[in-house]
């Protein structure tokens, strides 16, 4: 095969660096594949991923599917079983499995998690592979996750809040000081989100393994170029989704041009361990209404008890969740008596808080709603 004579420059400030596959240094197994882990730095694979991984020209196979042990198969010749295991280099940003035979040299796999043609059919596989050989061969090909794998991954598709870790090979170093992730959620047909400035919704639907996603819509705020720069690219590849792959809490979509998405699932939500910074509260006439001038409301949820301080009081009540769902007790406050215009914030936000039947969180935005959908009380963790 052709080996990758010129490296891609890497979005930073260095320049393109150019090596000639004919030098000697770079011929043997262990100079090839230092050209392919400089070419390609990005995966985000656990160690003990199972994959499948092949070539089509010429045809080749590697079985990582048990837990530190490999069989690599070859035309005309036997099976081979090694024993080893995967590790990750951060310096290079790859995932390099390693096996020794009872006899010979070293099987080296190097894993990269993005798009992969196998150059013969439309089927677009979740991970590169490059794998060196004791005999200086040095083969390339395509990853696929097993069925048996997906299929029994405690890890659904709906439901789950998705965070993303990287589009198309490009990790999101500028969201990485942003307090809030990027997060997408499928559940019943209706896709949302929030992709580094705005908020998005749109639909989607699944057949097996295929995922189409329709157009999708949502706020119109200004950011930085940068952060707008990576909302746009999401936009656009969620758009041309095809096919998508979970193994473990890790979710693969896959576009038709080859593109790459990768996203982790975010951890329940917790109410708890935190203050929350009322933004908003419902004034019983059809309008969230935010506080006045200097005013401060904030919440804390433990165990079993909220409380906080309600524009002039402190305030406590009884709570309970299931679920999403949330029930909340009458309030006891404090007895101290402000002007008026706070004492009647203080009434509206403590019955908006009573009446919140549903609770959700939005990386660092809380939202309740009340029973007949009308929101009730938006709150930001407090800094």
């Amino acid at each position: 095969m052709e080996v990758l004579g010129q490296l891609r420059s890497r979005r930073d400030n260095h320049k393109p660096v150019r090596m000639n596959c004919r030098d000697r240094q770079l011929t043997t197994p262990a100079g090839l594949a230092l050209l392919w882990a400089l070419a390609f730095p990005a995966v985000s694979m656990a160690e003990d991923s199972p994959l499948i991984c092949f070539g089509v020209e010429p045809s080749w196979g590697v079985d990582l599917t048990q837990a530190g042990s490999a069989q690599f198969t070859a035309p005309g010749a036997e099976p081979v079983s090694y024993s080893g295991a995967a590790t990750r280099n951060e310096l290079l940003k790859e995932l390099v499995w390693r096996g020794v035979p009872e006899a010979g040299g070293d099987l080296v796999v190097f894993l990269r998690e993005a798009a992969c043609s196998d150059g013969m059919s439309d089927t677009l596989h979740p991970v590169i592979a490059r794998v060196s050989t004791a005999d200086g061969r040095f083969l390339a090909g395509c990853c696929r996750i097993p069925a048996t794998v997906e299929s029994v991954s405690d890890t659904p598709l709906e439901g789950t809040s998705w965070r993303l870790g990287s589009l198309g090979g490009e990790s999101l170093s500028a969201l990485a000081a942003s307090p809030r992730p990027v997060i997408a959620r499928f559940e019943a047909g209706r896709l949302s989100g929030f992709s580094g400035c705005n908020n998005f919704m749109g639909s989607y639907s699944v057949d097996g393994d295929s995922l189409a996603i329709g157009p999708l819509a949502g706020s119109m705020m200004a950011c930085d170029e940068d952060v707008m720069a990576i909302e746009n690219a999401l936009h656009a590849a969620l758009s041309a989704v095809n096919r998508f792959s979970i193994s473990a809490d890790q979710l693969t979509l896959l576009t038709g041009s080859g593109t790459a998405l990768a996203f982790t699932a975010e951890p329940p939500p917790r109410l708890g361990g935190v203050t929350w910074e009322v933004t908003g509260y419902n004034n019983n006439r059809q309008a969230v209404v935010g506080l006045l001038g200097d005013s401060r409301v904030t919440l804390s949820f433990e165990e079993g008890t909220v409380s906080g301080h309600a524009s002039c009081n402190s305030f406590r009540a009884t709570y309970s969740t299931d679920g999403s769902r949330i029930e909340i007790g009458p309030p006891a406050t404090t007895r101290m008596a402000c002007p008026e215009p706070l004492m009647e914030e203080e009434r509206a936000f403590l019955a908006a808080l009573q009446s919140a039947v549903t609770w959700s969180l939005d990386g660092n935005i809380l939202d309740m709603h009340r029973a007949d959908g009308e929101r009730a009380i938006m709150a930001i963790i407090k800094r």
